[in-house]
């Protein structure tokens, strides 16, 4: 029976290698590309985009799968100044909020790691909201199309960050009242 050379089993092991880390990042690492349609709202809305109408109920969101590009939405509501005519957005990110009323959101970068200096995030960074000083990587957006952040609605911030996600803050985005609680249970 004739020996495999060094080299060959070298290469075998690296490409088994390769093939092993593209599976856990398929499998474990890797995010959905997913937008979410928002109704913040005690009123429920009828969204159209691009063509595809979605209803959506006070207070809940909706997943959708929108490809980079160009969209067109229109509002319709039980509520004339929820109403908006037909708006171009652009989808650029894997993952957003859509915002058809316009509403403000919270996105809050948590520190993670012990390389990272917590107490200057929250000393050197803020905003003020209707008088309340808010401390930390905080940033508030009202745009139809809101992007750049980790976690989206539908998902809470986990205990434990791994060591090997390599990143010192994650960003989640928020409701404005579910960041107000979010910050006054972790913050105050």
């Amino acid at each position: 029976m004739k020996k495999l050379s060094p080299n060959l089993i070298g290469f075998l092991l690296a490409l088994l290698i390769c093939i092993g880390s593209l599976w856990i990042y398929f499998s474990y690492i890797q995010r959905e590309s997913i937008q979410l349609i928002d109704n913040p709202t005690q009123s429920s809305i009828t969204v159209e985009i691009d063509d595809e109408t979605y209803s959506i109920a006070a207070s809940q969101h909706v997943e959708v799968n929108l490809s980079n590009g160009t969209h067109t939405l229109k509002v319709e509501s039980e509520i004339d100044s929820l109403n908006s005519p037909s708006t171009a957005f652009i989808v650029d990110t894997p993952r957003g909020v859509i915002n058809p009323i316009r509403a403000k959101y919270f996105i809050f970068g948590m520190p993670y790691g012990p390389e990272v200096d917590k107490d200057s995030i929250f000393r050197e960074n803020g905003v003020t909201y209707e008088g309340k000083k808010y401390q930390g990587d905080v940033r508030i957006d009202s745009s139809l199309y809101i992007k750049d952040f980790y976690y989206n609605l539908n998902e809470d911030f986990p205990p434990v960050a791994l060591k090997s996600e390599n990143k010192a803050t994650r960003k989640k985005i928020f409701r404005e009242s579910d960041f107000k609680q979010f910050y006054f249970e972790r913050y105050e």
